[in-house]
């Protein structure tokens, strides 16, 4: 166990003097190893932080690739360090990513200030696994200033990943006729900025038009940028925008409609694991609300048990929560409890 433990802090020093080898190790090893990966993330605990993660989904042919990888270029051509995480659709035969997405973003030009990673689906209905999750924490501790999440834009991943990014970015194409219906479904209303692709087409003009002619009607009206991902055109001004929007995530108050993805991606993956070894049925994160306090943030999650559970499973999914999320750097309290509703209030935030 001692060696196991050497060998977890030696690959933890690689990956904070920024090897990119012990990353890829690292993200492998997130992707069949979860346990292994939450100790290793352990021993970089105090390194979080520091990436801005966007967001990046859409329909399926909108785009987004090559998207990612035009936006990649302009911010390497800024200075910054990215990291790049592809969600692909599994492979039927072996379950891995089918790499299609890598292909279309392109390799990096600079392999020291840039990262790209594919991970697979595994059959979770087009949501983020919680080895992606891992993988965006540890591509944050290994120092890049902006983690890239492209989604299959498919069922669960515009939620998932609009809970995982500090913005979220939706992309879809001109010309198929169904950008009302889009955001009648409710998919664009998760938006950070709208971006209608392939901006050199002729449809490019009344896409854009026609979305934001509905926008007075939005609870948050996002900006639209329309982008060329093939000449180039208005690339530069999209991460503009989105460098400006990093911005303001520093000034007081500006993080409280999506102030900590990480710490909600956590408690979310905390919930998943436990969950799977209760003896009896509950529903967790039936509201997770963000709580403001003097000097730090904490989340608060509300657990549903089902008719006829009392105060011994609430006390249960407490302690499991407690001892799993102190595994991950974060405490978790009991902020509200009622036994006979069967209802259980927990207050999480980061460790000191």
């Amino acid at each position: 166990m001692d060696g196991m433990k050497a060998s977890g802090d030696r690959l933890a020093a690689r990956i904070a003097a920024g090897d990119r080898p012990a990353l890829a190790r690292a993200l492998s090893l997130a992707e069949r190893d979860p346990a292994a990966t939450d100790g290793l993330l352990e021993a970089l605990r105090g390194r979080e932080g520091h990436a801005y993660v966007i967001g990046v989904t859409g329909p399926p042919g909108a785009g987004k690739s090559t998207l990612v990888g035009a936006m990649l270029r302009e911010i390497l051509d800024r200075g910054k360090q990215v990291g790049v995480l592809a969600v692909d659709p599994s492979s039927p035969l072996t379950g891995g990513a089918l790499l299609g997405d890598r292909l279309r973003i392109g390799e990096a030009p600079d392999a020291r200030r840039a990262f790209v990673r594919s991970t697979a689906t595994r059959g979770s209905l087009g949501g983020l696994t919680d080895a992606a999750r891992r993988m965006v924490r540890l591509m944050d501790v290994a120092g890049f200033d902006i983690v890239l999440v492209e989604t299959v834009g498919t069922g669960q991943s515009e939620i998932d990943v609009a809970r995982l990014a500090h913005t979220l970015v939706v992309a879809f194409p001109p010309g198929l006729g169904d950008e009302l219906q889009a955001i009648k479904a409710g998919i664009l209303e998760l938006a950070d900025i709208l971006v209608v692709t392939k901006g050199d087409m002729a449809e490019a003009g009344p896409a854009c038009r026609a979305l934001e002619s509905v926008l007075p009607a939005w609870r948050r009206a996002p900006p639209v940028h329309r982008v060329s991902a093939f000449s180039g055109a208005g690339v530069a001004g999209l991460v503009q925008a989105l460098l400006d929007m990093e911005a303001t995530l520093d000034a007081p108050g500006a993080r409280v409609s999506r102030p900590s993805p990480l710490l909600e991606s956590d408690v979310r993956a905390v919930w998943s694991e436990l969950s799977r070894c209760l003896p009896f049925e509950a529903t967790a994160c039936a509201g997770l609300e963000l709580e403001t306090e003097a000097s730090s943030m904490a989340l608060v999650a509300t657990v549903a048990l089902a008719a006829g559970a009392g105060a011994f499973q609430l006390g249960a999914i407490a302690s499991g929560m407690a001892i799993l999320g102190a595994g991950r750097g974060f405490d978790c309290r009991i902020a509200g409890l009622d036994a006979e509703a069967g209802r259980l209030q927990l207050r999480i935030k980061r460790a000191a």
